[in-house]
């Protein structure tokens, strides 16, 4: 009985986000970039989003889908929110479980808001090094840690640490009905600590693309720095925000639970470390393109 309240407590919360969504899109100033539509996403059966292998008809020419891995970090997704509403759009934020765990605070403020919230597994792992109990323990737990901190289910939604994914990891998720995000413009964001040199490349790949889903991290100055920029130039440029929501939330699993207790300098600690883990990550992995 506990388990229907708390469900049924969570789909008003989420009604009412949802509610308050809609009408800040009405009032957005018209010299801001906004968002031009908003797809509720069907997670039956996981359906696959985003290059090579995802659904090439979600988005029109022109519309782009912001989304941000990795975090919470205070310090950067905070200023990366501002940008967001100074330009009164919205994005899709997959959490690392042990982040939102450490700053549930800055979670809640992404969901009130607006934003969609998923997650990235709980540690950040190569799910395809993984056996398959392990794999699971990551995907769920993460899961789990995500809705504890959000105070309700996230959306159904996920992306493969380092888009490293294997045939059981996708079968799996695709049991769990949880759609995969990869991506079709990468902002190359752990590169750099110049926020102009993201700007171009993401400019770049959009013009040579048109469209696409846009991969950035809210763990690193650059992105924090170069998000104001680039949402002036998407404006400019006459690209359109598509915001991504869940047509039903994710359904967590009660036997995976994050650990009881997580030292919080050594979640700093290794997240202070993450542009150095995602270079490893990503010249281990095949290179996908981006233009």
């Amino acid at each position: 009985m506990s388990r229907i309240i708390w469900t049924l407590s969570a789909s008003l919360a989420m009604l009412f986000v949802g509610q308050a969504h809609v009408q800040a899109q009405t009032t957005c100033p018209p010299e801001t970039l906004g968002v031009s539509r908003t797809i509720e996403v069907d997670a039956t059966g996981g359906p696959r989003f985003g290059e090579p292998n995802g659904n090439r008809d979600l988005l029109a020419a022109g519309e782009v889908v912001l989304t941000f891995d990795d975090g919470p970090m205070p310090k950067y997704t905070r200023p990366i929110l501002a940008a967001l509403a100074a330009q009164c759009t919205k994005a899709t934020f997959f959490n690392v479980g042990e982040m939102a765990a450490e700053y549930p605070d800055v979670v809640k403020e992404v969901l009130a808001q607006g934003h969609t919230i998923s997650a990235h597994t709980w540690s950040h792992k190569n799910l395809a090094r993984l056996s398959s109990e392990k794999m699971k323990a990551e995907i769920e737990i993460g899961m789990t840690a995500v809705e504890k901190a959000m105070g309700a289910p996230p959306a159904p939604f996920f992306r493969f640490p380092y888009l490293s994914e294997s045939k059981a990891a996708i079968a799996y998720l695709q049991s769990r009905n949880i759609a995969m995000f990869a991506t079709d413009i990468d902002s190359f964001d752990y590169r750099t600590r110049n926020p102009q040199t993201v700007v171009r490349r993401v400019m770049a790949s959009l013009e040579r693309r048109g469209r696409g889903i846009i991969l950035f991290h809210d763990i690193h100055h650059s992105t924090a720095a170069a998000l104001p920029i680039l949402l002036l130039q998407l404006k400019a440029k006459g690209f359109k925000v598509v915001h991504l929501t869940q047509k039903a939330p994710a359904q967590t699993i009660a036997e995976y639970q994050p650990p009881a207790k997580e030292a919080a300098h050594r979640v700093a600690a290794e997240h202070q470390q993450a542009s150095k883990r995602h270079i490893r990550g990503h010249h281990r992995r095949k290179s996908l393109p981006t233009g």
